[in-house]
């Protein structure tokens, strides 16, 4: 049983790191070719401008919920 749960894990992390990779590709391709680059069909930029938008009219739980991310991130990723 340890051994899938292992395997499941290093999946996710895998996944997940995989995921931030993406993200910071599309922001500088969208820095660097405008907000209209072909290969990402929309404004990664503005979406994550209203995520953080929505997070901050949330308050506290908002914080808790950042700080945990980040801590889980260091934690899983590190």
């Amino acid at each position: 049983m340890n051994a899938w749960i292992t395997r499941i894990r290093s999946y996710l992390k895998q996944f997940i790191e995989l995921g931030v990779l993406l993200l910071g590709v599309s922001v500088i391709a969208e820095i660097l070719f405008g907000p209209d680059v072909a290969f990402l069909g929309s404004q990664v930029t503005k979406n994550l401008i209203g995520v953080l938008n929505s997070l901050g009219e949330q308050g506290i739980a908002a914080l808790i919920i950042v700080f945990a991310v980040i801590i889980t991130y260091r934690k899983f990723l590190k």
